[in-house]
């Protein structure tokens, strides 16, 4: 480790704010991972703009080492480093894709969910091989993670989706409401299709909304 490293580090540690932000922002222009464990723990310090610093120096810095060292906070108890480590997850991007499917079979559902979550938002903009450990969750017994699953296939945009999502269709309402949006986020001929089979009677009133909504983003109001 260099001695400018050295010293930054140190100055990480000052009781001035100033010098804090001033060493979390260099430490990130120097894009040393020897620097990582302590912008890690710089997510919590008590100023916000040292925090902030420190989320876009570990952006900066990226790759899996940062990925492995951010994502046990998303078990943290404090929204804000949830959210921090949402947010450099989202933006490090496909480089956190293979320590994010590890957590998909976490024991804590809340874990599972965000796993769907950032994977979702990384497939929106990047070509990620995710299909099949986010389609594994769409029988989650958790529905708040088996709908963000669903979700989230709809981000990817695979039609190879559609088959599994329709599955959902003749499930629990709020997973009818998650794939039905999904499915119409996909598009194509597959996505019409499935739509087209649907009997609209069969669905539970607060679900009706959503299927209107699948046939309006489809540009089926008029069939």
């Amino acid at each position: 480790m260099s001695a400018v490293i050295d010293e930054l580090l140190n100055d990480l540690k000052s009781g001035d704010d100033a010098d804090r932000r001033y060493a979390a922002e260099d430490l990130g222009d120097l894009g040393d991972p020897a620097a990582v464990p302590a912008l890690v723990k710089a997510l919590e310090d008590p100023v916000v703009a040292v925090r902030e610093a420190a989320v876009e120096s570990l952006i900066i810095i990226g790759g899996r080492e940062v990925c492995k060292q951010v994502i046990p906070l998303l078990d943290s108890d404090a929204a804000s480093v949830r959210n921090y480590a949402i947010e450099i997850l989202e933006q490090i991007g496909p480089d956190a894709v293979e320590d994010l499917i590890a957590i998909c079979d976490s024991p804590s559902s809340d874990m599972r969910k965000f796993a769907m979550d950032i994977l979702g938002k990384i497939g929106e903009l990047s070509d990620v091989d995710a299909f099949g450990a986010i389609a594994s969750r769409l029988k989650d017994e958790n529905i708040n993670v088996a709908g963000a699953a669903a979700e989230a296939l709809g981000r990817l945009g695979n039609p190879a989706a559609i088959p599994v999502l329709a599955e959902l269709l003749d499930g629990e309402p709020w997973l009818q409401c998650n794939a039905l949006n999904a499915i119409a986020q996909i598009g194509g001929k597959a996505a019409r299709q499935v739509i087209s089979d649907m009997d609209p009677e069969r669905l539970a009133p607060e679900v009706k909304i959503y299927y209107d909504m699948a046939r309006g983003m489809l540009g089926m109001d008029n069939d």
